[in-house]
């Protein structure tokens, strides 16, 4: 029946959302649609259209494109009662998506193809408008879609290679019309902010300020690129304006960049505009009696330069920072011995493996946030001995992240685990060489304290006399396996041998993913006896492919996404699409070195990004 998914993930007793006991009983196409801004464990906009009686929906983790270049992923949700064109409210924690819903935009659409791989739609509501199509995604089997904006909208995308404008240093000027803006002392930094997303950017760096985490989510779905100053204590005082919901601002005059400013929510716990004053003496000396280290003079019809240095910006007061020349490292975090070999086999450099955590340090962070990183390390090189790391208190600088967190089974009850939640900590760690870093299936809260696992993970390790040819096979019947209970899992290689599937989840106990992955393989084993086992003894692994349910252990670690693994060549877990794991048919199919990781993320970017923004799916009660 149309709703029986929506109603299987629904207690009418625990949640405000209607719950419609009949099915509709028309098929009309209809014509109404609503887009509600979720507030859920990631924040997201849901798209509901009309359709044969329900509303068809996609999760869109970073809302409607304004522009026509920029494509987004929308995942196919269950369908919807008709009743939810109207809702908003609470939804309680701990329930399928928990969090704060509100309408975003509602109106009427005319729809112009829909058919199970394409919709076209032409949306006419107030802040949505204009033509729209949901594609349906040739690498995601089930439910990953991709929405893009088809009709000419005179809008651009946010760019990502913009640099700080900067100014002269010099006096108060006298003549023409100036504005005085307060400068905080702070670091001169980038924030874009994208689908309720924020990124601060200082010098190409990429930075990570747990202050500004309600930025992004504050602002909602309009896309901004802002000209800050990020203090020593996570303050962030914006100074200006460079783009904004698809319009290039730099052209403008800063007068009138600084009005757009004053009209958007950007007044936070930790965020606001920094002061901007008629040029007059006096204003500068009340900066200076408050110890403020100074103010720059900006011409009120001054265009934003990207990159340049003018003279219609004129700072007063300022030391300027000398600027690094050439120094090994990112950040705080220093190189040392970028010449030295750690994989001799393909002469691959410390300074290689600095480049590919560079490069992937937009894809990969985002899977490491919040989890404690059991490091690998190989300090003269793949072959010689390498050693793991768990505790790092006795040498880590005061600027990575520590937890202490329980380790059971291990040397001592607890270790203090480092977070890597920056490039620089990721420079940090090359330089240690930690080739491989580990995770766990959970994060940590806020307080500390152990999350119930996130991910279920199915770690298919071919035995003797198998390659992970024989672990896509296994692949897929898994993939049908999961389909029953309308289930998606996710493909990476290992960087080994094997092939690993990771499913976003939501549980009540920590022991629901072991128990759920392990019944799931002793199925396959018992559907599958002569090509697979999830029995662990190495000797009845001899021409099958062991499914390691016990990853799901929490005491337990698998590789983490993007990671290098310390063989011979410098190969790296990488994420597939399902048509890779479906053509695989050698094993060299399936093998990528940190040299084939810029292509693949130019092509495909982050195909393991639906494990941090669909909805976390609900295991079934009898696994």
């Amino acid at each position: 029946m149309p709703l029986d998914d929506y109603r299987r993930k629904r207690d009418r007793a625990r949640t405000p959302e209607p719950v419609p006991a009949d099915d509709p009983a028309g098929d009309g196409a209809g014509d109404r649609f609503v887009v509600q801004e979720h507030h859920a464990r990631a924040l997201h906009w849901d798209l509901r259209l009309e359709h044969d009686g329900v509303l068809a929906s996609w999760a869109v983790p970073k809302g409607l494109p304004v522009d026509t270049e920029t494509l987004r992923m929308a995942v196919r949700t269950e369908d919807h009662p008709m009743e939810y064109l109207e809702f908003s409210g609470e939804i309680p924690r701990g329930e399928y998506g928990g969090g704060t819903m509100t309408i975003w935009d509602s109106g009427r659409y005319t729809c112009e193809k829909w058919s199970d791989r394409e919709v076209a739609f032409t949306l006419h509501g107030e802040r949505a408008t204009g033509r729209y199509v949901l594609i349906k995604s040739a690498r995601d089997r089930r439910d990953g879609w991709l929405l893009k904006r088809s009709d000419r909208t005179g809008t651009t995308p946010l760019p990502h290679d913009t640099a700080l404008m900067r100014g002269v240093p010099g006096d108060l000027p006298t003549a023409g019309d100036w504005l005085l803006q307060v400068r905080f002392g702070g670091r001169r930094v980038l924030v874009e902010i994208d689908g309720g997303r924020t990124r601060v950017l200082a010098d190409g760096d990429e930075l990570t300020v747990r202050s500004l985490a309600g930025l992004g989510p504050s602002v909602g779905a309009t896309a901004i690129l802002l000209d800050a100053e990020l203090t020593a204590a996570g303050e962030l005082w914006i100074g200006d304006l460079l783009f904004l919901a698809g319009r290039d601002t730099c052209p403008l005059g800063f007068a009138d960049r600084h009005a757009l400013l004053e009209e958007l929510p950007l007044s936070g716990a930790h965020w606001r505009l920094a002061p901007v004053y008629p040029a007059d003496a006096a204003v500068l000396e009340a900066v200076r009696a408050q110890g403020l280290p100074g103010a720059v003079a900006k011409r009120a019809d001054s265009p934003y330069e990207p990159a340049r240095e003018r003279d219609t910006w004129v700072e007063i007061g300022e030391r300027r920072a000398p600027r690094s020349r050439g120094r090994a490292g990112v950040g705080r975090a220093t190189l040392s011995n970028p010449d030295k070999v750690l994989y001799p086999l393909t002469g691959t450099t410390k300074a290689d493996v600095l480049r590919h955590y560079r490069t992937v340090a937009e894809v990969m962070l985002p899977h490491l946030r919040g989890r404690p990183v059991t490091m690998v390390r190989w300090p003269d090189g793949v072959e010689k001995p390498s050693f793991f790391e768990k505790d790092v208190s006795r040498h880590a600088p005061s600027w990575i992240r520590t937890e202490r967190v329980g380790t059971p089974g291990g040397r001592s009850e607890t270790a203090d685990f480092p977070f890597l939640e920056s490039e620089e900590g990721l420079a940090w760690a090359a330089n240690l060489a930690a080739l491989e870093l580990h995770v766990p299936q959970w994060t940590i809260g806020p307080g500390g304290g152990r999350n119930t696992p996130d991910l279920v993970v199915f770690d298919l390790d071919p035995g003797e006399g198998t390659t992970v040819v024989e672990c896509c096979r296994v692949a897929e019947s898994i993939v049908d396996v999961l389909a029953e209970d309308d289930l998606v899992a996710y493909p990476r290689t290992s960087g080994g041998k094997g092939l690993q599937l990771y499913l976003p989840v939501t549980v009540g106990r920590a022991e629901q993913t072991i128990e759920f992955a392990k019944a799931l393989a002793e199925r396959l084993a018992e559907e599958s006896p002569r090509t697979v086992t999830s029995i662990m003894a190495k000797q009845r692994r001899r021409g099958k492919v062991f499914v390691d349910w016990s990853q799901n252990n929490t005491a337990k670690t698998t590789i983490g996404s993007y990671s290098l693994r310390g063989r011979a060549r410098p190969t790296v877990a990488t994420p597939v699409t399902w048509d890779e794991v479906r053509a695989c048919r050698k094993a060299a199919d399936l093998v990528f070195t940190l040299d084939d990781l810029p292509g693949r993320l130019d092509t495909h970017g982050d195909l393991l990004e639906p494990l941090l923004f669909t909805e976390r799916q609900r295991l079934p009660r009898r696994g």
